[in-house]
């Protein structure tokens, strides 16, 4: 990763260009795909373009490339997953779950930092989540977006981007906690009540 980013460094009046920021979507896009680590690249964003534009091209991006793979999930692995649940009754309770809590479940999972964005896009896809709530549930990682985007914007070298830690701030952090605790306690209500309506 260092050397990638000694390379973005060095290449850093390219991505200032149009088919530069092009191309960063394009690799964020990949990243998110292949469920590799994306906080690394928003920090980047952030140092490129500063905390507002490299949000937008962030959020652009994650959008992109996470609504691509809810339809590649829902495309080519739903049937098997439906198969699957067929001979496993937990998996069943999730799915209803999921379903139950639609769009506010998804919404505070994107909050929350201990559910990883690019799983979650799969998940959902696997799911009987209406793409509508899918879409509008991104709007939960705006302000994480928004914070690492902040504190890449602060690094005055590639150097300095490079020793930068993942921000730990005490508003997000509340956030985080709270949404948490919202998904489990949704989604043992919602596991509740199927049961009791089973």
């Amino acid at each position: 990763m260092n050397i990638f980013l000694e390379n973005i460094y060095n290449l850093s009046f390219f991505f200032n260009t149009g088919i530069g920021i092009f191309s960063f979507v394009c690799i964020y896009i990949l990243i998110v795909l292949f469920i590799l680590p994306a906080s690394w690249l928003s920090l980047l964003s952030g140092f490129l373009y500063g905390s507002y534009l490299g949000s937008i091209i962030v959020f652009i991006s994650a959008s992109i490339g996470a609504s691509f793979a809810f339809f590649v999930s829902k495309s080519f692995f739903a049937q098997k997953l439906k198969n699957l649940i067929s001979r496993y009754p937990k998996l069943r309770i999730m799915e209803k779950v999921v379903e139950k809590g639609g769009l506010k479940l998804i919404f505070l999972a994107r909050l929350s930092p201990i559910f990883p964005f690019s799983i979650l896009n799969y998940f959902y896809g696997l799911n009987n989540v209406k793409f509508r709530d899918f879409a509008l549930g991104l709007l939960g990682i705006i302000p994480g977006t928004f914070l690492y985007c902040s504190i890449g914007s602060l690094a005055k070298s590639i150097q300095e981007l490079k020793n930068v830690q993942s921000p730990n701030n005490l508003y997000m952090t509340i956030v985080g906690i709270i949404s948490t605790f919202l998904v489990v306690y949704l989604s043992a209500k919602y596991s509740r009540d199927y049961f009791e309506n089973s």
